[in-house]
């Protein structure tokens, strides 16, 4: 059976909007990504999932290269209001678990996977610096932490992603070999 068949035996089982098959090589890098983690993002410096606590750009860039393969899926979620954060923050943690759950499956079909998001949601207030991560095994990082330009490789492969003001779309890649 063929990877593509592997997926889709259980994929339909799950909320998904819409998912794409990628070699990684389709995957757009740029190590600049870090300098808008750097300056513009809260996270940085203050996760175990964000930088610097998950390496320098190059070595990102280096773990996604292990990988021949990428799915990337995209869940939406109606809100009454895409500018209520409470809202928008709901959805993404139910994406946050599907990711999770996507990536153990993944893990029982293909071995090592390397899921990337929209960021840890595990805790309330993480532990970094000050404390060892406690829940390494659920933590994952942002897509864009690992210097991959989502919105240009999402535009470049023509895949929709907004669909109206009450609408929130996220997107997650698995990174696998097959």
């Amino acid at each position: 059976m063929s990877y593509k068949e592997t997926i889709e035996s259980f994929i339909y089982d799950y909320p998904i909007l819409e998912f794409h098959y990628l070699d990684r090589k389709d995957l757009i890098f740029s190590e600049k990504v870090r300098f808008l983690c750097e300056h513009e993002c809260e996270h940085y410096g203050h996760s175990w999932a964000c930088p610097p606590a998950i390496g320098s750009i190059e070595s990102c860039i280096k773990k996604c290269e292990k990988f021949s393969r990428a799915f990337l899926f995209a869940t939406i979620a109606q809100v009454e209001d895409s500018l209520n954060f409470e809202a928008c923050l709901k959805a993404r943690k139910e994406h946050e678990d599907l990711t999770l759950e996507l990536r153990d499956r993944f893990r029982q079909e293909f071995g090592e996977v390397l899921a990337l998001s929209t960021g840890c949601m595990q805790c309330e207030t993480c532990a970094y610096p000050n404390a060892p991560c406690r829940h390494p095994d659920k933590r994952v990082a942002t897509v864009e932490s690992h210097g991959i330009l989502l919105m240009q490789t999402v535009e470049a492969m023509n895949i929709c992603f907004n669909y109206g003001n009450d609408t929130v779309t996220y997107f997650t890649l698995l990174l696998f070999n097959a």
